[in-house]
């Protein structure tokens, strides 16, 4: 029976790593994801296409050990493919606007093909360490160990998510799979803060893996602004939808009033009505809707919230302010336990229930990915790794936005305060968002 795998599961620190801290980083991303897909019911289900803009799930399975593989082979570390048909099946991901671009008439393999397959690969990358004569770094062979282990931890993330839109009998809850507690709804209180230079990009010590949208330096200058002191709750979206805010054509951009029409969306897409009311969907089970716990939205939402509420999405640089005030250990808030990161639980918890910053501010970073008003864009100085180039550059457009902040599934270097994501605006991530506004209209 597969088992959690034991934290903590924290971003290694590079100048002190050695073999088998990185072999041990390595075995718990890939047990992560083999603990994550025990949680399908049974090998049918990884046939199954949850969302229509993503892969099957045998695609995500064996995805994960076909990237290590292959950049393991860019590196030269592996002379030679384990299954070339599989590593250039399974090399690529998927990212549509529309569900009519996705290539429908692919010849999956079967889960049990991919379960033969990531154990024959699992020791090739375990001997690829045995070979390593060097710390990981940007220019050397360990970066591409890390690479794959990192990436592993996007995919357990990413992959959730995929399976909390299956049916539930497709699912069962692994074993350890715990969630938080949930309570009423906090009074709502709104923080003022003070304006300040931020520095965007990740610095160069403490030095933990890093992907390349993360390098490069910009300073801002930021003016003081309002900021809702949680993360916006399930129970105040409620009195939104309550509102006919789904219904409310001015509080919608074009494109989000389109989606809204086009999929004849009433509600958050975890929340399920019946007899007993109105629950959330979790990734393997339902609850009654926990009302302190951060509304799990799509941007396009998200920004009819804040107009319904005069209020606006933060800005990258404002988030950055914010998370310059949260705990952290060790050069970044990843590594402090304070916040709500690194599989604490399998689950958000109440926006309040963590501890405040000095500003009265809670959840800075953690317990789910922040939106933000911006674009997903490049840093100055920002340049591709030459093993992935095409992790970052493809996205930098109006039609992906920025994240930040991680969730509770964040794990390694994902749940660093550095790390930058983006999602199309129709997307949904264990995503929530924070209310703000110009210090003038507060």
């Amino acid at each position: 029976m597969t088992q959690a795998p034991a934290g903590p599961h924290h971003a290694l620190i590079v100048d002190v790593l050695d073999r088998d801290a990185l072999r041990a980083h390595v075995l718990q991303a890939w047990r992560l994801t083999d603990w994550l897909f025990s949680g399908l019911a049974d090998d049918d289900v990884f046939q199954l296409q949850p969302d229509p803009l993503r892969n099957p799930l045998v695609f995500y399975f064996g995805h994960t050990a076909a990237f290590s593989l292959n950049k393991l082979g860019l590196a030269g570390l592996v002379e030679r493919p384990l299954d070339a048909g599989l590593q250039h099946l399974l090399a690529v991901g998927v990212d549509p606007a529309a569900a009519s671009e996705l290539d429908t008439a692919v010849p999956w393999p079967t889960a049990a093909e991919v379960r033969d397959f990531r154990a024959a690969a699992l020791p090739m990358v375990l001997d690829a360490i045995d070979a390593l004569d060097a710390p990981p770094r940007w220019d050397n062979a360990g970066w591409a160990v890390l690479m794959g282990s990192e990436h592993d931890r996007i995919h357990f993330e990413t992959s959730s998510v995929l399976i909390r839109q299956l049916p539930l009998d497709a699912v069962r809850a692994p074993v350890g799979w715990q969630v938080a507690d949930a309570g009423p709804a906090p009074d709502e209180r709104r923080v003022q803060v003070d304006g300040g230079s931020v520095v965007l990009g990740k610095p160069a010590a403490p030095m933990t893996y890093g992907w390349d949208n993360e390098f490069g330096r910009l300073s801002v200058d930021v003016a003081p602004f309002t900021v809702g002191a949680t993360l916006v709750d399930n129970a105040a979206f409620l009195r939104f939808v309550q509102a006919g805010g789904y219904e409310d054509r001015t509080l919608w951009t074009d494109e989000g009033w389109a989606w809204v029409q086009e999929h004849g969306v009433t509600a958050p897409r975890f929340w399920r009505g019946d007899d007993d009311g109105l629950q959330l969907r979790g990734v393997f089970r339902r609850r009654p809707l926990p009302q302190d716990w951060p509304v799990e939205v799509n941007h396009h939402e998200a920004t009819a919230y804040c107009r319904w509420r005069g209020a606006r999405l933060p800005t990258e640089s404002e988030w950055a302010l914010l998370a310059r005030g949260a705990a952290r250990a060790r050069g970044d808030a990843a590594f402090h336990d304070a916040h709500h990161l690194q599989l604490a639980a399998c689950s958000p918890r109440g926006v309040a229930a963590g501890p405040p910053d000095a500003r009265g501010i809670h959840d800075a970073v953690g317990n789910v990915w922040q939106w933000l008003a911006d674009d997903f864009r490049p840093l100055p100085g920002f340049r591709p790794h030459a093993w992935y180039p095409d992790f970052s550059e493809p996205y930098f457009d109006p039609q992906h936005k920025a994240m930040r902040g991680g969730s509770w599934a964040s794990t390694g270097a994902t749940a660093s305060e550095h790390y930058r994501l983006w999602f199309r605006p129709h997307f949904y991530q264990h995503a929530g968002f924070r209310l703000a506004w110009d210090q003038a209209s507060a």
